[in-house]
């Protein structure tokens, strides 16, 4: 779990992501771009962060060890102030209705793997109107 220091100018993006190598990717993607990276190897580790953290937007792979991120997404929707975050869905799995299970769940957007950084960008630049 990594929690850097609190810098309120920054938009903060919760990463869940059990792939070592797709963390590091994503979390150097986004801070180039000027977001505060928090990370989390799997949904256990992100719900003892969100105690003591508000993230702008999380990311969550759907396949993960110990918590998955679809039951991940349900818990995150049930905690007070966490209700209306926007949450991507990121999986390797490009079935057509995963994307739609995603979204019954709490997801508000849905990315397949591998993807581009400017897909990655252009996705959570919109959910926090921000520039790309």
């Amino acid at each position: 779990m990594n929690i850097p220091s609190q810098d309120t100018q920054q938009p903060t993006v919760l990463i869940i992501e059990n792939e070592v190598s797709n963390r590091i990717l994503i979390e150097r993607v986004l801070s180039t771009r000027g977001y505060r990276c928090l990370s989390a190897s799997n949904g256990r580790e992100a719900l003892e962060l969100l105690d003591h953290e508000r993230p702008d937007l999380i990311l969550t792979d759907l396949s993960m060890p110990v918590l998955d991120g679809y039951r991940t997404t349900q818990l995150i929707r049930e905690r007070p102030g966490l209700e209306n975050v926007p949450i991507v869905a990121v999986t390797a799995f490009a079935l057509s209705d995963e994307g739609e299970a995603a979204r019954r769940i709490g997801c508000t957007e849905y990315l397949t793997k591998p993807f581009k950084p400017r897909q990655l960008l252009e996705v959570v630049a919109r959910l926090l109107q921000a520039p790309a």
